[in-house]
């Protein structure tokens, strides 16, 4: 069983677009709304890549209007058992992204019902399904769930879980709360960005052995088109990126954590202990979280290109080429 939460966003998605307009100047595009935040991502994600629907579970904040209509039915209509908080006071969260050419993606967010997010509801969740993996995604715009992360997390454990934490810059606040919770951490997310802004290191490298000082097991730094850099199983691991033709590369993030998810949940299904994964056994994992996230890349919108047969067929062209180039270098202690 997979509990995801974490925030809830509906994209609205203007691509093709040759240049962002001027002022006063039309720009004509395609113009489509979306799902997004990382609790819908992921759970699409893990639908299209294979985990059984029965094995899956999302807990969201959202408004009470129609892009909370919207986010629920769309998720449904996947096949993913949801549970949607409603917000008392507060629309859903609306993300206007603009892709133009050759450029990197334009954001303008608004934090809508995620900041009204508390523990309550995902702890109920937590009791009542024992899963094998909680995720919580979007950490940084999840009001008091935020601060009440360590806690969360910590009971995550006592059940049982493997906790997963997919952090973004936090709003209206310090990183203070992630570093208190980073102790009951058992994998950790973030962008090269965000992981200089929690520790202060713009190297890959120092940034997920700080992170990793601060108490989660394994991390994970990913580069975009440069790849990804983990510190797991005692290892530091280099991934070079697969090679697509990238169209809208929102989502890819998302689409790397499940895939992450993915493998992790089977391996913990089989038998095998978090604790007891390999260098090798990291190898493959993120080797396949990465062709995820290549594959998103190939469509508009953030899950629209997901699917297993399309990694799959990545993995099968390219992986031969990539996988002299994975770097692995033994660290001198182990993870806390």
């Amino acid at each position: 069983m997979v509990l995801v939460s974490g925030i809830a966003v509906v994209d609205l998605i203007a691509s093709g677009l040759e240049h962002v307009a001027r002022p006063g100047e039309l720009a004509f595009c395609s113009v489509r709304p979306s799902i997004g935040g990382h609790a819908c991502n992921v759970s699409a994600d893990l639908v299209r890549l294979g985990l059984s629907k029965s094995r899956l579970r999302a807990v969201f904040p959202a408004g009470r209007d129609l892009f909370g209509e919207f986010l629920t039915r769309h998720l449904q209509e996947q096949g993913v058992r949801v549970d949607p908080v409603f917000a008392r006071r507060t629309p859903t969260s609306l993300d206007l992204i603009l892709v133009a050419r050759g450029e990197d993606r334009r954001y303008h967010a608004d934090p809508g019902a995620n900041i009204e997010m508390t523990s309550a509801p995902i702890l109920k969740r937590l009791e009542s399904d024992r899963p094998l993996v909680f995720y919580a995604g979007g950490v940084g715009l999840l009001g008091r769930f935020d601060e009440e992360l360590g806690r969360v997390l910590r009971r995550a454990k006592g059940l049982g879980a493997l906790t997963f934490v997919d952090a973004v810059s936090p709003y209206g606040r310090t990183w203070t709360f992630l570093r208190k919770a980073l102790p009951w951490t058992d994998i950790f997310h973030c962008n090269a960005d965000e992981a200089r802004s929690l520790v202060g290191e713009s190297d890959p490298d120092r940034a997920a052995a700080a992170i990793r000082q601060l108490g989660a097991k394994n991390v994970l730094v990913t580069l975009g088109g440069e790849g990804c850099v983990a510190a797991v199983a005692a290892s530091v691991l280099h991934v070079p990126a697969f090679k697509v033709r990238v169209v809208d590369p929102t989502g890819a993030g998302d689409a790397f954590s499940a895939g992450i998810i993915l493998k992790i949940h089977r391996l913990l299904a089989g038998g095998r202990r978090a604790g007891d994964l390999s260098a090798k056994d990291w190898k493959d994992i993120l080797l396949y979280a990465s062709a995820c996230g290549a594959v998103c890349t190939t469509g508009v919108g953030t899950t629209t290109a997901v699917g297993a047969r399309t990694v799959k067929s990545l993995i099968d062209r390219q992986a031969a080429a990539i996988v002299p180039f994975l770097r692995c270098r033994r660290t001198r202690r182990a993870l806390p």
